[in-house]
């Protein structure tokens, strides 16, 4: 029924001489509103956290890839160095065998002795080039291991992912449908109410706990805050004649005529 009246208070608006909306029908629109919106949000709380333990895992995966490039990146220079540190080796080796070649056709000790230093001098290079090798292997060894641990992680991290993705797609594709037709439902009725009254609405919901910005008399009290409403007041929302807000919780306040109005 309370899509019906919708459908006629839309009508009524796109007339080429619009009437102006009633309070009860504002009301109405409000109330409806309302409803349509806590639908909305029960089918993202059924969703849960899934949607940003999927972005936290998505980002994580992301992390691991690039610390893995760069360790990859780190063993290609160590790499690079070995390959570096064995060609001077070589070329030590040469320039020593070259030297003691010498050493065998020297006419006196001057030379014999220089061409000593110079061979000493290729040994110790040869040396350290030995401990930069070392060093180098040891690092690309340490990296490796951390690529090891780092790579496991992520096997880890895109497995748990593709659990939460499923999840979450098989949620999104029970839920799609239903939430489409309630996001236009919802449209349809925020094109009833006029912004001021809109821009009101979605303040004390986004400010609510529990999302209700429209809510009904329970009791003699309000049904959001529980907060008693005075006779006066009580009777001024039965009356439709403007818009009652609650004292204590500023919700927009409707009674059982407009919630009989409204249907599922």
């Amino acid at each position: 029924m309370a899509e019906k009246k919708a459908k006629e208070v839309k009508n009524v608006v796109n007339e080429e001489q619009p009437v102006e909306i009633s309070i009860e029908q504002k009301l109405e629109a409000l109330y409806t509103l309302q409803q349509v919106d806590s639908k909305i949000d029960k089918i993202r709380a059924y969703r849960g956290e899934l949607p940003l333990e999927v972005q936290d895992l998505e980002d994580e995966v992301a992390g691991l890839e690039t610390r893995i490039g760069n360790f990859q990146e780190d063993i290609k220079k160590f790499n690079t160095e070995v390959a570096n540190y064995k060609i001077k080796i070589k070329e030590a080796e040469a320039l020593i065998k070259k030297y003691e070649d010498q050493q065998n056709n020297v006419r006196n000790n001057r030379e014999y002795d220089s061409i000593s230093k110079e061979i000493e001098y290729q040994q110790y290079d040869i040396q350290l080039s030995e401990k930069r090798i070392r060093e180098a292997t040891a690092k690309s060894d340490e990296i490796n291991a951390k690529i090891t641990a780092a790579q496991q992680r992520l096997d880890e991290r895109k497995n748990d992912l593709t659990i939460k993705k499923e999840e979450l797609n098989t949620i999104i594709e029970e839920t799609q449908k239903e939430e489409e037709a309630l996001l236009k439902r919802s449209a349809d009725c925020e094109g009833l109410i006029e912004d001021r009254l809109l821009v009101a609405y979605k303040r004390i919901r986004k400010n609510a706990r529990n999302g209700l910005a429209v809510v009904g008399i329970n009791r003699d009290a309000c049904g959001g805050c529980f907060n008693k409403i005075p006779p006066q007041h009580q009777l001024d929302i039965c009356t439709h004649k403007k818009i009652i807000v609650c004292e204590y919780c500023g919700r927009i306040l409707v009674d059982k005529v407009i919630i009989d109005k409204y249907q599922e």
